[in-house]
């Protein structure tokens, strides 16, 4: 392929990941990114940030500089991604020089360019698309070491090794692999680096090499230890691994799938056994087989890790690195062969390119689709107010909360909707019949679902609108629940502090002859510190053991750029099943604010109503 023909597929296929960029919505984990690190720059599992394996540290550093100085937007914190695509053209096309074939080098490009499912990377804030752009030069560099010693580019080729790995901690064990080959091809020609220009670049780069893995194997034991490498199972490589990674490019992970896989595999290792021992393996340090050695080794390291410190297989994008591995391996393969036979096996990959035209669209990514909520049922819920002068309730399960609350979160009009409460799957038994004598949501106005988490109070509800891609519904309640006001509380203004709790309603109930409350909160209060990181929460406790029978919270930094006095924050909880909580033991239902980091903040009042709930 010509390079100015590769400069134009290559800046096409940007443009597309430029509009990606700007009109996909946000996923759950890159809101979730956004909210726990991006916002706060708060990014060092090290030094306090949340150890979990969603912080991809490099990309929510990037991402939260690109937020401090563009301000939010989805493009602002996808630019970092987004930007490291043009890194990651280069090194593709220096990488694709190494082929000698010509339909070979434009098969390497097309498909790297048009795996959906990996490109797409780059027009999300989540740091495999930067780590893909870093390892790409990691790879680069290392193959040049093939035909002569370059001290420049093994420094060069350390240095964004770990780069990569702190983009995408997911790559240690490959990166370690790739390190090892680096330090074979300089021992080949040792007496050439035997210089004091090649050591000082040298030097320093094995230097920093060596720390950076050093932390990096530090913050993935921390997280480990922590159980936040949760994610993936240790169910096997195929079943984990190799589904996932069909599901994700070709979204299905079917039979038929699964064994053309299974004969591609056994094509890829056909065709390098094939090419080594046409020169009776005297070509074992052949780059043609760079890429091979690095699958093997990985998929050696995956299983290693999984048997060993049960380390669980890596499912789709944090096994996708083996996507380029396994394309770089049969092309480097193929190109070994007769132009010929090599033409012939090249249409094999034709459906990456063929896959990416049918699946091109600016709406919607190939993962976490099940957390996506239309932008029409937010606008529906919020339009809808009660009598009281709070907004309408709104239930869903756990995977809603970061997708619904950004949307309040990105609405600048005043006043805020009310936040969603939420209910967990290990509410509802086998046949998702909830275990409760009442589902939480019952009395809440509208839910966001599928019909089989709420079967028992389904006839209570009508179904308004539908999301084709995800199959939630938006329910609406037929009958507004009754509400009838027993009291209020009011808690007097309090200066600048630091307090970590303010209580505004703590009550004691021995029995109670209704079953759900509902508690109105009107609060008024500035923090300079932005974001302002506290949570409001209602939580039902068991009063001789402490037990925490029910929790809801809204998160003030989760739903305001900017807690200022003159937005007025204004939310309800609805609590319920207060009745079978009483029957053994009273109970305490407290309301309070958690400044979590225990900042400044002054309190300029609070007042809550209570109510009683009724069908």
């Amino acid at each position: 392929m010509k390079r100015k023909l590769y400069i134009l597929l290559s800046t096409l296929v940007f443009i597309y990941l430029l509009l990606r960029a700007i009109y996909v919505p946000l996923v759950h984990d890159e809101i979730a990114t956004f909210f726990y690190y991006i916002q706060q720059m708060d990014v060092n599992p090290l030094a306090g940030a949340n150890p979990d394996a969603n912080n991809h540290i490099l990309n929510s550093l990037l991402s939260g500089i690109s937020h401090k100085y563009l301000g939010y937007s989805a493009l602002s914190i996808r630019l970092p991604n987004l930007l490291s695509f043009i890194l990651y053209t280069f090194f593709l096309w220096k990488i694709g020089q190494f082929l000698s074939n010509k339909w070979t080098r434009v098969t390497f490009y097309l498909s790297l360019l048009c795996a959906v499912y990996f490109v797409q990377f780059f027009a999300l804030s989540r740091g495999y698309g930067m780590s893909m752009a870093f390892l790409f030069g990691a790879f680069y560099y290392c193959l040049t070491l093939y035909a002569k010693s370059s001290a420049r580019n093994v420094a060069f080729g350390l240095v964004f090794m770990i780069l990569a790995v702190f983009a995408n901690m997911s790559l240690l064990p490959l990166i370690i692999l790739l390190a090892i080959v680096v330090k074979v091809l300089v021992l080949k020609r040792f007496k050439e680096y035997n210089t004091f220009k090649s050591v000082g670049w040298i030097v320093p780069s094995v230097v920093f090499w060596i720390v950076g893995m050093y932390y990096a194997v530090v913050i993935s034991f921390k997280m480990k230890n922590e159980g936040a490498l949760y994610y993936g199972e240790l169910d096997g490589f195929w079943k984990i691994t190799v589904k996932s990674q069909l599901l994700m490019l070709f979204e299905t992970d079917g039979m038929m799938a699964q064994i053309c896989a299974l004969v591609f595999v056994f094509l890829l290792v056909w065709l390098v056994i094939k090419g080594l021992s046409a020169d009776k393996f005297n070509s074992i340090f052949d780059t043609h087989y760079f890429f091979f050695y690095l699958l093997v080794g990985s998929v050696i390291g995956i299983e290693l890790m999984a048997i060993v410190l049960h380390v669980n297989y890596p499912e789709d994008r944090v096994g996708m690195y083996l996507v380029p591995l396994t394309i770089g391996s049969f092309c480097f393969a193929i190109d070994k062969q007769p132009q010929s036979f090599s033409r012939l096996l090249l249409i094999s990959l034709a459906i990456f390119p063929v896959h990416f035209l049918f699946t091109l669209n600016v709406s919607k990514s190939s993962l976490w689709q099940v957390e996506y909520i239309p932008e029409r049922f937010y606008q529906t819920i919020k339009n809808d107010t009660s009598a009281h002068g709070y907004g309408a309730t709104v239930g869903g399960d756990g995977q809603r909360i970061f997708t619904y609350t950004q949307k309040i979160y990105a609405d600048t009009t005043s006043p805020k909707p009310n936040m969603m409460q939420l209910w967990q799957k290990t509410l509802f038994d086998s046949n998702l019949n909830i275990v409760r004598e009442n589902h939480p949501a019952r009395y809440l106005d509208y839910l966001i679902c599928k019909p089989q988490y709420i079967q028992s109070i389904l006839p209570l509800f009508d179904s308004v609108d539908y999301a084709q891609d995800t199959k939630f519904r938006l329910y609406k309640r037929k009958q507004p629940p009754k509400l009838t006001k027993l009291r209020e509380f009011v808690t007097s203004p309090k200066s600048e502090s630091t307090e970590e709790f303010v209580e505004f309603y703590h009550q004691k109930f021995d029995t109670l002859t209704h079953d759900a409350l509902q508690l109105g909160l009107t609060l008024n209060l500035q923090s300079l510190q932005h974001p302002f990181r506290a949570r409001v929460v209602t939580e039902i406790r068991n009063s001789k053991t402490g037990e925490k029978l029910d929790y809801q919270f809204f998160q003030l930094n989760w739903m305001y750029q900017k807690t200022e006095q003159t937005e007025t924050i204004r939310q309800r909880f609805i609590v319920n099943n207060l009745k079978e909580f009483t029957r053994d033991s009273p109970i305490e239902i407290v309301f309070y604010l958690w400044n979590i980091r225990q900042k400044p903040f002054t309190l300029y009042g609070a007042k809550v109503e209570e109510f009683i709930v009724n069908d």
